[in-house]
């Protein structure tokens, strides 16, 4: 359900940072033992292997200087292929966790760098969470690691992936969802190819049908019953259709209403996350971009805030960007396309403050 965003993007691992050019990643320090609590350390790098299931996982533990036990963040990629620093890009992401007071785990997606295995797709929610936990318990049995502040960061595919972790644990204190859905995978998938089908051109005659039925989504994406969620399928099909591009015509199940805002995993593409986002109790820090063409910004980014308002926490936060695309990207219209050469041309930058906001919301969570 998830694949038509792997095979298509080549620069999305890079998409919470702030460029995409390809960099030299800086060699890590040599790894040392880990730290006894309370003693002072130089900021280091540790690598560590654990297993999950049938899976190997390889990545690195990074650790500000001081004195520990410190909070740390879990990176959780988005789709396709990713090693833990996205070919050094991740750095600066990296650097702002450390300067918040934080340590940051990111690890070699399976498949990738030194991790073995291969997610099977049609259980890739469950897969990739279990995943998450294993390394929250890694986490846990460090003394150099606080672990009633262990949170989760994550991109794109990383919103299915961390909130069905989270909805399994306990020991998960915090989450920030970056560009991360808050619909089915079907129904963020049909957006997508929605969007790149619009984005490739529209005949001229079918001009004045596209905009009656982008008007339309602009009424239907306020949807909050199950008959107004098959009113804006039906839509964003149709605009599909429309199009009529044999590159971007594969048609997606529509969610039934059995499983419709159902909490339970299921079938993969059928599930919403926000069924079990609005039951946290833990602080979460959301992004959205109004030119974000991979999933709808101005439904995700509303049903975030009624989501978030319906849990609770006052820490909660949803930040959006009207200029910034898939990843907080500024970008002139957000379609796929535009990356590659944006991206060889290293003209990718990130919304002003992006970074800002994540530094200072972590500091705000433990006081630092």
């Amino acid at each position: 359900m998830f694949s038509a965003i792997a095979r298509i993007t080549m620069c999305l691992a890079v998409l919470m940072l702030a460029a995409c050019a390809p960099q030299r990643a800086a060699a890590p320090p040599a790894p040392i033992s880990p730290s006894n609590s309370g003693q002072s350390q130089p900021p280091r790098v540790e690598e560590i292997a654990f297993q999950s299931g049938p899976f190997g996982i390889v990545g690195d533990l990074r650790l500000p200087g001081g004195a520990g036990p410190f909070p740390v963040v879990l990176i959780v990629h988005g789709d396709g292929s990713a090693d833990r620093t996205a070919s050094g890009n991740y750095l600066p992401f990296f650097e702002r966790i450390l300067q918040a007071g934080y340590a940051v785990f990111s690890w070699d997606k399976p498949g990738s760098g030194e991790s073995t295995g291969t997610i099977d797709r049609s259980r890739l929610i469950e897969q990739r969470a279990q995943i998450v936990l294993d390394a929250v318990s890694v986490m846990k049995a460090r003394a150099d690691i606080d672990p009633l502040q262990i949170g989760l960061a994550g991109i794109s595919q990383g919103g299915y992936v961390m909130p069905r972790a989270i909805s399994l644990s306990k020991d998960i204190a915090f989450m920030i969802a970056i560009s991360g859905p808050a619909m089915s995978g079907y129904d963020q998938t049909s957006y997508l190819i929605m969007s790149q089908a619009l984005c490739a051109g529209v005949p001229a005659e079918k001009a004045a049908e596209k905009e009656r039925l982008l008007k339309e989504l602009d009424k239907a994406r306020t949807y909050t019953t199950y008959a107004g969620y098959l009113r804006y399928r039906q839509t964003v099909d149709a605009l599909i259709e429309l199009a009529a591009n044999p590159n971007w015509s594969r048609p997606l199940p529509i969610v039934p209403e059995r499983d419709w805002q159902s909490e339970a995993l299921g079938v993969n593409g059928n599930w919403d996350p926000t069924t079990v986002i609005e039951h946290f109790k833990i602080p979460v820090l959301a992004f959205f971009g109004g030119k974000d063409t991979q999933l709808d910004p101005i439904h995700d980014a509303r049903v975030y805030r009624e989501t978030l308002a319906r849990a609770g926490n006052p820490l909660s936060r949803v930040v959006f960007y009207p200029d910034a695309a898939h990843g907080m990207i500024l970008a002139p219209t957000g379609c796929m396309e535009e990356l590659p050469e944006m991206a060889k041309s290293g003209s990718i930058t990130l919304a002003p403050g992006f970074l800002n906001t994540i530094e200072e919301w972590l500091r705000e969570l433990t006081g630092r």
